[in-house]
Formats: C-alpha cells, sequence, structure tokens
C-alpha cells in the first residue's frame, strides 16, 4: 500500500455526500441501538442529582463562597455535565478499533473520501444524536438538577460560539484518542482513564475557579477546560467581555494545535500499517 494513495482526497466539497452519508448512518446507529444511549444517558443525569447533593451539602447555609452563589453553581454543574457527554463521543474510538483488529481498516483508507475526514463525519454523527437525546431529556435534567437562563443576551452569543470551538475540540481529542487502536491491544481501558481524566481538568464535576492556584495553572496549560469550563462559564457570565473573547481565542489556537496533533499521529499510524503489510 502506497501511503500517498492511502491519503489522496478529490476535495473536500466533492466529498461531502460520502461525509452527509456517514453522519446518517452513525445517526441510525445510534436510533438502532438507543438503549445504549439511554442508559448512558441515565448514569449522567443520576451523577448531575448527586453533584446537586454534594454542593449543596457543601455549601450549607451560606448562600455564596468565593463570591459564587450556589444556585449558580448547580446551574453551571447541570449544563457542564449534559454537554460534556453529549461531546464525548467515545463509540467511535471503538469502532475504529475493531477495524484496526478485524483487519478492516484498510477498506476505509483506500476510499477517496480520505479516512481522517471520514473518521470525523463519524464523530459529528454521533455528537448529533447525542446533542438530540440530551435535549429530549431536559425537562427531567431540569427536575433532577438546575437549569437556568444565561447570565445576559451577550452571554448566550459568547456561549454559542464557545460551544461551536468547544465542540472543535473535543472532536479531535476524541479522535486522537481513537487513533490510540492502532498502538493498543485494548482501546476500552484507556477510554475510560481519558473520560475520568478529561472530565475533572475540563471543570465538569468542579469548576474551574475552585481548583488551587497550581492546579488551575495546570488545567489552564490542557486543552480540556475548551471543551467543557470555557462555554459554560459564558454561559453563566463568569466570562465576559475581554476575557470571553480572548478564551474563544485560546480554544480556536487549540483546534489549531490538536488538528496538527492529529496530522501527526495519523502519519504515524499510517506508516504502521504499511509495515504490517510487508
Amino acid at each position: 500500500m502506497n501511503a500517498g494513495q492511502a491519503t489522496r482526497s478529490d476535495g473536500p466539497l466533492r466529498n461531502l455526500p460520502a461525509y452527509l452519508q456517514i453522519v446518517r448512518g452513525r445517526l441510525r446507529i445510534a436510533m438502532t441501538y438507543r438503549q445504549n444511549a439511554l442508559f448512558m444517558l441515565a448514569v449522567v443525569i443520576l451523577q448531575i442529582f448527586i453533584l446537586r447533593k454534594v454542593w449543596t451539602a457543601l455549601y450549607g447555609e451560606a448562600g455564596v463562597v468565593n463570591g459564587v452563589a450556589l444556585t449558580d453553581v448547580l446551574v453551571y454543574l447541570t449544563i457542564a455535565n449534559l454537554q460534556s457527554w453529549a461531546m464525548q463521543d467515545l463509540a467511535v474510538g471503538s469502532y475504529l478499533y475493531s477495524l484496526v483488529r478485524e483487519g478492516r481498516i484498510a477498506f476505509d483508507i483506500l476510499r477517496p473520501a480520505g479516512f481522517v475526514p471520514q473518521m470525523l463525519a463519524h464523530l459529528v454523527g454521533g455528537t448529533l444524536s447525542m446533542v438530540l437525546f440530551a435535549t429530549a431529556a431536559l425537562p427531567l435534567v431540569a427536575l433532577v438538577g438546575t437549569l437556568g437562563p444565561p447570565a445576559s443576551p451577550a452571554a448566550f452569543g459568547y456561549w454559542l460560539l464557545s460551544l461551536f470551538f468547544a465542540f472543535g475540540v473535543s472532536m479531535l481529542l476524541n479522535l486522537i484518542v481513537g487513533l490510540g487502536a492502532f498502538w493498543t491491544t485494548e482501546i476500552g481501558a484507556f477510554s475510560m482513564l481519558f473520560t475520568l481524566v478529561s472530565q475533572f481538568l475540563a471543570g465538569a464535576l468542579i469548576p474551574l475557579y475552585f481548583f488551587p492556584g497550581w492546579l488551575r495553572t495546570v488545567a489552564g496549560l490542557l486543552p480540556f477546560q475548551a471543551t467543557t469550563f470555557t462555554p459554560v462559564a459564558m454561559y453563566g457570565g463568569q466570562l465576559a467581555g475581554s476575557e470571553a473573547v480572548q478564551a474563544i481565542g485560546i480554544q480556536f489556537l487549540w483546534i489549531v494545535l490538536l488538528a496538527g496533533a492529529v496530522r501527526l499521529v495519523w502519519s504515524r499510524a499510517l506508516h504502521r500499517i504499511v509495515v504490517q503489510g510487508g
């Protein structure tokens, strides 16, 4: 197999119908096996409920801690966990692992649409299906958690824009994790570890403004906060004005860096396939 042939593409616009077909296929799969998605959604809703109880107990009689009201924290945690779940599509990683394990990866690589764009299309379809499930569950989420309006119309606008970039960062991170299937014999344990670490450092369990200084610095050097904390903090008004603009700029920078990382990892993975093929 020639590396140049394996990575050839007729261009993203010409291949757009193929990508849309992949997105629709991923949506159909999610709806066909909706029991699994609903079970995972139930776990997230339970997590939101537990976090609400824990943080309410931690605040006790105090209405405000470190300048942050309890209601604001509960709204933040509810939206953060639901958003984090919707963007954490690890099923594509399992799909990629099965392709590598069963030797079917060559068929996807030889398709003119390009392998990495195909996987991105799978991620888009998977995330869209999760968003649909999360939207349908909002009444139940409001019952067990806490939902509220954005801090202002400007905060809502910043949140929408930041959410778009958060999706880009999350999608690239998930793709890098999925590409790890070329080197590992089992991806499940690594995916679970990635989910735990990313949720914590993204601020889905504890808002980053409660982190101690050194840990807040560490989290700021990693891309995870760009997937959750940044957009949700804009929704609640904790990031506004020039700080919001700067945070969106950092999200864009992470997309550029992670896209470069995906390109590098894929080139190494492709070389590994060529070696295995003799």
